[in-house]
């Protein structure tokens, strides 16, 4: 028995073209079914309502048969996009189902549209000799029936292509308000790290000036290397590492052998294409949650690699812990996550993903899965 839940990620899923989904066939078959059912449902009072129908006792002879060609049409569209998932390159259908320009908003509504004309076709030859239905009782001659048929595709390919262009429109503003509050937090969390790094300077100036002259250096690393990302909405692994060891090296002045770090990606995962600023989080966690509540400190490891046509990156330390009872709670960390898992869906949907777990030696790992994008 399928739950509301079931259904609700059922139709979210019908819309989307991705090599795996999160819910069962058989649940977006019988949610194809219910589709189609209420479609043919909905022509037939339309029919009652607005058409002119003179035959008596029609609704019961002609139910039947419309509900299998709604079948037929609902079928071929979500048969057409089935086979597209498997046939076409891994690289096409991940970018048709970020629906990141017109252009896939395009290519889904053609496939959308071929599946509709399949299945209309299909409908209006095989329902009316299974039924043994009379369709030319539905029009009054050949001419009129031609231009109901024509109008009615005419609409319908209309109404296909205002719809994929809806949902990248609308997949466009998720991005973009994504990305503002991405960039608002990451607003908010800089001053602080302003503050902390000149007030260290400033002590370090009195007693130990070679110090203070190496935090300046390090500081300066970091805001030229994260003031470019954040200026950018697509970057590299590459990039984001350089962010990442600037604010690491930054840090470790200030937390001297309490810290260490080490970064280990190879020259094709450096160069994989990847959003702006989805390490820097893990990062900033991996210290405030797991090192710096620690008396010893710890270590982070940061290793990027490319398996099987996936970019997978894990921030690993050796701190605190997931357990621990003293985890601090500092503005903007648990949003930067959400924030995180969030920008995934919506560029990804369910082909990336971002795990948190115990590390091997304690601590915790935080393990960043993507599919791996073509260089631009």
């Amino acid at each position: 028995m399928f739950t509301t839940s079931t259904l609700r990620r059922a139709w979210r899923s019908l819309w989307q073209l991705r090599a795996r989904h999160d819910v069962s066939l058989a649940a977006r078959l019988v949610l194809v079914s219910l589709l189609a059912l209420t479609l043919a449902l909905g022509l037939m009072s339309f029919a009652a309502v607005f058409g002119t129908i003179d035959r008596p006792g029609w609704w019961w002879p002609s139910l039947l048969p419309l509900i299998g060609i709604c079948l037929c049409v609902l079928y071929g569209m979500f048969g057409t996009l089935w086979l597209a998932e498997r046939l076409l390159p891994a690289a096409l259908v991940d970018r048709m189902s970020a629906l990141a320009d017109v252009r896939a908003a395009a290519m889904l509504a053609a496939l959308a549209g071929g599946g509709i004309v399949v299945g209309l076709a299909t409908g209006f030859t095989v329902v009316p000799r299974l039924a043994g239905f009379d369709i030319g009782t539905l029009f009054r001659s050949v001419p009129v029936a031609i231009a109901k048929i024509a109008l009615f595709l005419l609409l319908t390919m209309a109404a296909n292509w205002s719809f994929w262009r809806f949902r990248l429109r609308r997949q466009q503003l998720r991005h973009e308000a994504l990305d503002a509050r991405l960039r608002l937090l990451q607003g908010q969390i800089e001053p602080h790290l302003l503050f902390n790094t000149l007030a260290n300077v400033q002590s370090l100036m009195d007693h130990d000036p070679a110090c203070a002259k190496r935090m300046l250096e390090s500081f300066s690393d970091y805001l030229r290397a994260s003031l470019s990302q954040l200026r950018a909405t697509e970057s590299t692994l590459g990039a984001e590492l350089q962010t990442a060891q600037s604010y690491l090296a930054l840090l470790q002045i200030r937390m001297e052998e309490r810290l260490h770090f080490c970064i280990e990606a190879s020259d094709e995962a450096r160069a994989a294409p990847i959003p702006t600023l989805m390490l820097q989080p893990l990062v900033e966690n991996a210290i405030h949650h797991g090192l710096e509540p620690k008396v010893d400190g710890g270590s982070i490891l940061i290793a990027g690699r490319v398996r099987g046509g996936r970019l997978e990156v894990r921030v690993r330390d050796d701190g605190m812990g997931l357990a621990a009872p003293s985890r601090r709670v500092r503005p903007g960390a648990g949003m930067a996550l959400a924030n995180l898992r969030a920008r995934l869906r919506t560029r990804y949907g369910a082909a990336a993903s971002l795990t948190l777990h115990a590390g091997p030696a304690g601590g915790t790992e935080a393990v960043l899965e993507l599919p791996l994008e073509p260089a631009a």
